[in-house]
């Protein structure tokens, strides 16, 4: 507790300039990439149209749960570095250190992924060539370094234009889904009688086939929780409270309308929701969302799928632009503290070096540019693309998965919280220091602080939704084995599933020592 207090009235060494608009269409940018657009092919393919919506509601559940639990804290306590303080006060700081290293791989790999994905989506234009690597690879990765490095300012006032197109975007593509559907442009208006489906071929049952779905439909939701960064450069608390409390339903209720049009709009046995874009005939693209406008007689034959795919570029574009900044100040989090004096020590701590002209973390935002930009070009090894494939695939589940074990300690570190604080209801009720008193959950004091007011939907209902979003983040850890639950593992597969688990808590003896 004294950690999370001290920490809160600390001098900030980034410029708190962020107000509570700001902050909430850049967690919208981070949410809103291709997971909502694209990533739902995938579980459609596995397990036909309601096994899809079965995956995205029981992540809705999840990531709302994890949502309300997250905002309560950040509501309560608007402390920088927030994912580390978060479950080093309650948990365990060793712990914390490797959660907040999975939470920076997370989204430090995940903009590398979208230029690929970025990449990928140029295909439904033109054969694959030089031009998009040369772009997506090459020159867009450091036109987003320096949009980050020209101020948190322009950066968010950017994202805050970019993040309200893309839910404007969102909202477009739901009603032109319905309308296709409503005016059975694909001749079939009943897509939902397929029901549940799984193909035997690849899936035990019908249950394997909707546990295998769950970790791509995962990636839609991942960044509901970014607010707690904002608390870097945010101006007060008050600035990240309306953030936090909208930003997971906002995400579920649009996701979930998304989806159903998906469900209703496109075949689970389409050929291009699984099939490699080299292979495909037109259109060159695994995304449902063009796949059902394309097919459509009506849109199918207009500018619209065009106009569309060129909107996902961007959604892609803007959702990397937000994972380096929300990387960049994970990483300088982790540094800037650091109290050690060895010599990996002295090397991590220049990672949270200023750039006195803009104040921005300027090494830890390269780094974090520099240490996955070779990525995307694996893809251009010749004569090996499986193998290159296999390997981006493991990781874009591996960033989805990294941060979905973030959600669960941040889960467990409310289930502490909320159990000390009714263990010590009473000392702190007696205390002599009536600002203890705006702790003890379910009071006046603790939901009507005089600098802050402490609301959530669901707040009555925990620490329930907390167990909620707890045990569901274990489902989806338990989820991302099922590749191999009918057929033997292989190492792809393994790194995949549990690969930065391992490597972040393996991780700590270096940590420890700094």
């Amino acid at each position: 507790m004294d950690r999370m207090e001290a920490d809160e009235d600390a001098p900030a060494e980034l410029r708190k300039s962020l107000n509570g608009v700001q902050i909430f269409f850049i967690v919208i940018s981070s949410v809103i990439g291709t997971g909502i657009f694209s990533g739902n092919g995938d579980a459609l393919a596995a397990s036909g149209p309601v096994g899809l919506l079965l995956d995205v509601l029981a992540l809705g559940c999840i990531a709302v749960c994890v949502g309300e639990t997250v905002s309560e804290f950040v509501q309560l306590w608007g402390v920088p570095n927030a994912v580390y303080e978060y479950v080093a006060a309650f948990v365990d700081e060793d712990v914390a250190w490797a959660v907040a290293i999975l939470y920076w791989y997370s989204f430090a790999s995940a903009a590398a992924v979208q230029m690929l994905s970025a990449a990928k989506l140029m295909l439904y234009w033109q054969p694959e060539n030089w031009l998009p690597p040369l772009i997506f690879f090459g020159l867009v990765p450091w036109a987003l370094f320096i949009l980050n490095m020209a101020g948190v300012q322009i950066y968010a006032w950017t994202e805050t234009f970019l993040g309200a197109l893309k839910a404007v975007l969102l909202f477009g593509v739901t009603c032109v889904l319905f309308d296709i559907s409503a005016k059975g442009d694909l001749g079939n208006k009943s897509l939902m009688l397929d029901g549940l489906q799984y193909d035997p071929s690849k899936y035990m049952n019908q249950a394997h086939a909707f546990f295998y779905g769950i970790p791509s439909v995962a990636y839609g939701f991942v960044g509901i929780e970014t607010s707690v960064i904002a608390a870097f450069e945010s101006r007060s608390s008050r600035s990240m409270a309306i953030p936090s409390r909208l930003v997971h339903w906002y995400t579920f209720v649009f996701y979930l309308l998304c989806t159903l049009g998906h469900a209703l709009t496109v075949k689970w046995t389409d050929v291009h929701l699984t099939g490699a874009l080299d292979d495909l005939v037109n259109p060159k693209s695994n995304s449902p969302t063009i796949i059902a406008i394309f097919n459509s007689p009506r849109l199918g034959s207009t500018s619209l799928p065009g106009f569309v795919n060129g909107c996902l570029i961007m959604s892609v574009v803007s959702a990397a632009a937000t994972s380096l900044y929300i990387s960049s100040r994970t990483l300088y989090g982790l540094v800037y503290s650091l109290q050690g004096s060895n010599w990996v020590s002295r090397r991590l701590k220049t990672l949270g070096t200023i750039w006195r002209s803009t104040h921005v973390p300027s090494k830890a935002l390269l780094a974090t540019v520099l240490l996955f930009y070779w990525l995307p070009w694996l893809y251009l090894i010749p004569h090996n693309k499986i193998t290159v494939e296999d390997v981006l695939d493991m990781l874009d589940t591996t960033s989805s998965a990294s941060c979905v074990i973030t959600w669960a300690f941040l889960c467990l570190a409310f289930i502490r919280y909320q159990k000390w604080t009714h263990k010590c209801r009473n000392a702190l009720a007696d205390s002599k220091n009536g600002d203890l008193r705006r702790y003890i959950r379910g009071t006046q004091a603790y939901e009507k602080c005089p600098d802050r007011h402490v609301w959530n939907v669901g707040m009555s209902f925990q620490p329930g939704l907390a167990w909620v979003g707890f045990l569901g983040c274990i489902l989806v850890a338990v989820s991302a084995s099922a590749p191999w639950w009918s057929t033997p593992a292989t190492p792809v597969e393994v790194v995949s599933a549990y690969g930065p688990v391992s490597w972040a808590f393996g991780l700590l003896g270096i940590w420890n020592d700094c």
